[in-house]
């Protein structure tokens, strides 16, 4: 046998408790700029902040399928797909934090690479050896 017991009314206190439990979203704060972080995978940030921006694409954008959209359907295909403003600020992103990144990984590569041998060099123009090693890579 069931027992009906009566149906306990919530008070505004705890009602108020629990929208801000299961219903409220706390955003964090970029920390470069201090703005709230009201972006996510599917919103991009509203205005034209880079440091906002740059949080954005460092955390929720999938940079992979980015450059698959870029490389096989062009520039024309991911305007199309996220705008113009994303792209413009895509571009800004790659600039000034992904192209030095990898230019300076390059530069570390070609540090240890050092070739014996060849005519470059030479004072008197003449081929010293025929084999060229090459040591590092």
């Amino acid at each position: 046998m069931e027992t009906d017991s009566p149906k306990q009314e919530l008070t505004r206190k705890q009602l108020g408790q629990l929208r801000r439990q299961y219903v409220t979203i706390n955003h964090g704060r970029v920390k470069a700029c201090n703005h709230l972080a009201k972006f996510s995978a599917t919103q991009p940030p509203r205005g034209n902040c880079v440091d906002c921006w740059s949080a954005y694409f460092l955390t929720s954008v999938d940079l992979e399928g980015i450059h698959i959209v870029l490389t096989k359907q062009g520039v024309r295909a991911l305007v199309a797909q996220r705008g113009t403003k994303f792209v413009k600020m895509f571009r800004g992103f790659l600039s000034a934090k992904l192209l030095p990144a990898l230019n300076a990984e390059a530069a570390k590569q070609e540090q240890g690479v050092t070739i014996k041998g060849g005519t470059i060099g030479n004072q008197d123009g003449k081929i010293q050896d025929n084999s060229s090693s090459i040591q590092g890579v």
